[in-house]
Formats: C-alpha cells, sequence, structure tokens
C-alpha cells in the first residue's frame, strides 16, 4: 500500500489549488477580455451610426444617400439610434430617421419562441395598436413567462414609443414563481435583455428588475422616471399617454407600500389622480383600483379633486360610499348612499343597474333601498316596474326575509286581471300563473321559517294549483318535514310528470332547431333548450331521478349558454352534489359565487358542499 505523509497531502494540495486558481484566472481573464473586446466593438458601432446619422443632414445630396444606404444595410443594429434621430433638430435627418425607422423589417416571431408565442405573433405587423396592446397583455399572461423574449422585442423595437413602453408595463406584470431565486434569476435575465437597448421603456424594465433584487435601492431611479415622464407629458404630450404615466406611478405606488414608505406612497397616488381627466369610466376605473389595493382612503382624495363629477354620477359615490366602509365609518357610508340614491331619481333603468352592481357587490341595504326608490315611482302595471318587483322580490328571498319578498309580490298577484299588468308580467314569467306561483312559494318559505307546517302546506298546494312545473314549489313538497303518505305520494308524481315534460319539450325544441335555417330564431331556440335543460336538472337533482342524467343535462345547458350563466353554474354544483361527486359539486358552486358574488344563497351551498367534501376525505383516510 502506498503511504503519503501529510506533508505530501500538503504540497499536493497546494498545487491543485495553484492549477484551479490559475485556470479560474485565466477563465476570468478570457471573459473579462470578451466582454470588453464586445462592450468595444459596440462602441464603435454606436460611433459609426452616430457618424452615418449626422450625414444625413449633409447639404451634399450624395453623401445623404450614401449615408442613408449604409444605415440601412445595418439593419436593427442602428434602430435605437434612429429612433432617438427622429426627433432630432435637423429636419432632413429626422425626417431620414423616419423613413429609416419604418423601412426596418423586425422578425417578432423567432423559431427559438414557444409555439403559442408565434401563434400570437404571427399577424402582429397586421394589428393596429390596440390589436397590438392586447397580444402584448396576451403574452404577458402566458405560464412560466414564455411570453418575456417577444415583449422584450417589442421594448426594443417597436417605433411606437407608447407602443414600446406598454410593451415595459406589461413585463412588470408578468406573474412570477414564489420559487426560492427565481425573482433574482428573472431580474438577470431581463438585465439581459435590455443591456444593449438605449429606448426609454428598456430603462423602465431595468427599474424593474431592480426593484425586484433590492426594493430600498430602486426607489430613487423610480422617482426618477416617473417624473421625467411627467415632465415630456408636458413638453411632448405626443410621446406618451396619461394612461402610461398612470400605470407606472402606480409601479411605483405599490413599491412604496412594500418598503412601508407610507407618506411617500400617499404623495406618488396623489399624483396620479392629477392624470384623471374625469370622465366617468376613469374615475370610476381609479378607485376600483385603490380598492383592490386596500387603499379606500383615496377614494376621497379622487372625490374631492372632482366634486363635481361625484354629485352627478352616483356609481362614483356608492364607491366613495364602500370605501368609507371599509375603513369602519358607516355613517359616513349611509351618507353617500343616501346622496347617490337622491341622483336622477326618475331615471329608473339607471338605478335598476345600480341596484344590480350594489347587490353584487353584497351591498344589499343599499340596493335595497334602490329598488324600493323605484317601485313607489313605476307604475304598478309598468314593465320597469314589475321588473324591480322582481328583482327586490328576490333579494330579500336570498336574505331569507320571505315576507318581504311576499309583500312586493303581493300588489300584481292581488291586480293580476289587469291586461296592462298581465303582459308586463309575461316579459319576464311565461305566463301570470308562473308569478303567482313565486308568491305563494315566498309565503310558504315564510311560513316554514316559523315552523307553521300546515300553513307551509296550504302555500305550496296554492302555488302548485298555480303552476305544477314550478320546480322550488316541487322541491319545497318533497323537502316537506310533516309529510302524510298521501301528499308524498302526490308529489313524487308530480314530480316525475313534470320531469317527462320537460323532457319532451327538450326533444321537441331540439327538431325546431334542426329544422329552422333562421339564425336568430335558431338561438333564441337554442336559449330556450338550455332553459328546459337546466328545469329539467335543477328539479331532479334536488328531489329524485336519474342523477347522472341531470349532470348531464345541465353540462348541456351551460355549453349553449357558454359557461356563462351563474344560475346555472350553481345548477351543475346541486347536480354534482346530488350525485355524490362532492369534488365536482365544490368546483362548480365555486364557479357560480364567482360569476355572481352577491348572491347568498349561493354562497350558502357552497359551504354545503365544501363541509360534505372535507367529510367525505376524511372518512377516505
Amino acid at each position: 500500500m502506498i503511504q503519503i505523509n501529510h506533508r505530501c497531502m500538503n504540497n499536493l494540495s497546494r498545487l491543485a489549488s495553484l492549477f484551479f486558481y490559475s485556470g479560474f484566472c485565466l477563465l476570468v481573464t478570457v471573459w473579462s477580455f470578451t466582454a470588453l473586446q464586445a462592450e468595444d466593438d459596440a462602441q464603435v458601432n454606436r460611433e459609426r451610426i452616430s457618424a452615418l446619422i449626422g450625414q444625413l443632414g449633409s447639404s451634399d445630396f450624395t453623401t445623404r444617400e450614401i449615408a442613408q444606404s449604409r444605415l440601412r444595410e445595418l439593419g436593427l443594429v442602428a434602430f435605437d439610434q434612429l429612433h432617438s434621430a427622429q426627433t432630432d433638430n435637423d429636419i432632413e435627418i429626422a425626417k431620414r430617421a423616419t423613413y429609416l425607422i419604418r423601412s426596418l423589417q423586425v422578425q417578432w416571431a423567432l423559431r427559438t419562441d414557444a409555439p403559442e408565442v408565434r401563434r400570437l405573433l404571427a399577424k402582429y405587423d397586421e394589428k393596429n395598436p390596440a390589436g397590438r396592446r392586447s397580444l402584448m397583455e396576451q403574452l404577458a399572461a402566458l405560464p412560466a413567462a414564455k411570453g418575456l423574449e417577444a415583449l422584450s422585442r417589442m421594448v426594443r423595437f417597436e417605433s411606437d414609443g407608447r407602443q414600446s413602453r406598454y410593451a415595459a408595463l406589461q413585463v412588470m406584470v408578468m406573474e412570477l414563481s414564489d420559487e426560492v431565486g427565481y425573482a433574482e434569476a428573472h431580474a438577470a435575465r431581463l438585465q439581459e435583455l435590455h443591456a444593449l437597448s438605449s429606448r426609454t421603456a428598456a430603462r423602465w424594465v431595468e427599474a424593474y428588475a431592480k426593484s425586484l433584487v433590492d426594493a430600498e435601492m430602486a426607489i430613487p431611479l423610480w422617482d426618477q422616471i416617473t417624473r421625467k415622464e411627467e415632465q415630456l407629458l408636458t413638453t411632448f404630450p405626443g410621446r406618451t399617454s396619461r394612461s402610461l404615466i398612470r400605470d407606472l406611478l402606480r409601479r411605483q405606488f405599490k413599491l412604496l407600500r412594500q418598503l412601508e414608505r407610507h407618506d411617500e406612497a400617499a404623495v406618488v397616488a396623489r399624483r396620479s389622480v392629477n392624470l384623471l381627466d374625469g370622465s366617468r369610466e376613469q374615475l370610476i376605473e381609479a378607485i376600483d383600483w385603490f380598492a383592490s389595493e386596500q387603499s379606500w382612503m383615496f377614494a376621497e382624495v379622487i372625490a374631492d379633486r372632482f366634486p363635481v363629477e361625484f354629485q352627478e354620477y352616483p356609481e362614483l359615490l356608492y364607491r366613495l360610499a364602500e370605501a368609507f366602509l371599509e375603513g369602519g365609518d358607516q355613517k359616513k357610508a349611509d351618507q353617500q348612499a343616501a346622496l347617490a340614491l337622491a341622483i336622477n331619481p326618475e331615471d329608473l333603468d339607471a338605478h335598476i343597474t345600480i341596484a344590480s352592481f350594489l347587490a353584487g357587490r353584497q351591498h344589499h341595504q343599499w340596493a335595497v333601498a334602490e329598488y324600493q326608490q323605484g317601485i313607489e315611482q313605476a307604475p304598478l302595471e309598468s314593465e320597469v316596474g314589475v321588473r324591480m318587483r322582481i328583482l327586490l322580490g328576490e333579494i330579500f328571498h336570498d336574505l331569507k326575509q320571505e315576507n318581504d319578498a311576499r309583500l312586493v309580490f303581493e300588489p300584481v298577484v292581488e291586480n293580476r286581471q289587469n291586461d296592462d299588468l298581465k303582459q308586463s308580467v309575461i316579459r319576464f314569467y311565461s305566463q301570470m300563473e308562473s308569478f303567482v306561483s313565486r308568491y305563494w312559494y315566498f309565503r310558504a318559505c315564510d311560513h316554514a321559517s316559523r315552523e307553521e307546517w300546515d300553513k307551509q302546506r296550504e302555500c305550496l298546494e296554492s302555488g302548485f294549483a298555480e303552476d305544477p312545473n314550478d320546480g322550488d314549489i316541487l322541491i319545497a313538497m318533497y323537502r316537506y318535514e310533516v309529510s302524510d303518505d298521501a301528499f308524498q305520494a302526490k308529489t313524487l308524481k308530480a314530480i316525475q310528470t313534470s320531469a317527462a315534460s320537460y323532457e319532451e319539450e327538450i326533444k321537441a325544441v331540439e327538431v325546431k332547431i334542426k329544422n329552422t335555417l333562421d339564425r336568430l330564431e335558431k338561438q333564441r331556440l337554442q336559449w330556450d333548450l338550455a332553459r328546459a335543460f337546466n328545469q329539467y336538472a335543477w328539479l331532479v337533482c334536488n328531489t329524485t331521478g336519474d342523477y347522472r342524467r341531470a349532470v348531464d343535462y345541465s353540462v348541456r345547458s351551460l355549453e349553449l349558454r357558454n359557461w356563462e350563466s351563474a344560475s346555472y353554474l350553481d345548477t351543475l354544483g346541486h347536480c354534482y352534489y346530488a350525485a355524490k361527486d362532492f369534488e365536482n359539486a365544490v368546483k362548480y358552486q365555486q364557479q357560480a359565487v364567482d360569476k355572481d358574488p352577491g348572491s347568498l344563497g349561493m354562497r350558502r351551498q357552497l359551504k354545503v358542499f365544501q363541509q360534505a367534501l372535507s367529510n367525505q376525505r376524511t372518512n377516505q383516510g
């Protein structure tokens, strides 16, 4: 066996270290030399391009033409300097630079891009500015930052500076992984992609990259960038836009809040508010954005800045009321809501829209006030009056205020023989009897909440007599707490009959769709078919029958409605629950809640389904 003493080992170690160190130094030297050489070459190119651009303004025509030709041959290498030369004081240089920029061909899609990126960029050149911005947004939304390189090309080579800036903003909204070290690696990649560009938007991206690594150190750079852009808007408004600066300031605002520099963030927020032009849409968007950032206090800043507009648009006052509510000041919130309610009370359609918005935001009491005010003004027999009664009744039902729901419907029921009223009702219900049946359903629910079972049964039977196909009446009969054999048998027969009638309706409508050539009529029939599918599914999944068929019919109803209906998604959730597929029940009920967040009934059912799924998983171990 060969013995190696410690002194020999130390010598070998030193020798190995020497070789490693020498090799490393050589590698660093070579890399440094290569980097320096590349930088020197880039500087030589910049100087050469600068000289050629200067020759574009020569008094000698031939010199101008030769310089232009050589710059064209250089292609995209000269892009940045040519882009800057478009605003040169020498008109000839500016004109020729603009011509050259427009003549340069940019290959937006590369073979190295992901397939979905290449598909998006296939017709990028043909798009108008709005179309290009839409594609940028789609690139930014791709997973795993697949669109980063393509967006970086746009930052550098978009001839319109505003489009270049928009691309930079889209780079900043790309979702980042939470993986350890990802932010630093992403920042390094951004620096690499934009290091050679002299475009303003590239500096934006570099500031963003720096903020990912050292947010505190990036603050002065952000302030410099945003103030420079604000100055550009003042001097050359055509080169930037209020919306671009607004989004840039919002990025700075979020960064400052992240660092808990709240006073500085407030200053930046006010600078962004100063960019608003006072249009209703813009003010609403601004308030909603601050709300999404949990910065409700700036709604009041916007209100102070635009007092006239807030007196004109109730939507703005309600958003201000929300801000006070989030801040814990119920009194001020209600004061703003009262002011909003009093704006143009005669514009009933506008207040219906507002009430629907309020219900969706779960401000049910404000929505109720809107509907009640409208009902007081609208004639009972008018279409708008009936519509508001239906909507208000359903809100009360959702709030489990069944007696209030009944009282809203009662005047219509008492005047059901009025022909004008009938015509208004059938705009929303297939027949007056279905409206009356709904009234009896509310009354039945009210008695059930008081455990007045005999009165509940009377109301259910009255509703059934009006409309034997009312699904909610049949479901309530099926679930009746103190049912006897006769009532139960009657109920089961009624459910079977109703389910069969829906299946017959489905077949009949499918035949009509097949035989009609009129596109609009076919579309209307498809909606009828979707309704019939949904009605069957809702009845069966909440009572008894073929649950798998109910699931199938519910899916088909949603396909016909492009999966856009919250109530139909609610049906599908119930169908899967009946079929004991609790995972899908939760999935689709959550989608229903997401589409109609104001529905308390859907939220209650979601909790039921979630509990069933949790119990199932516990039982399965």
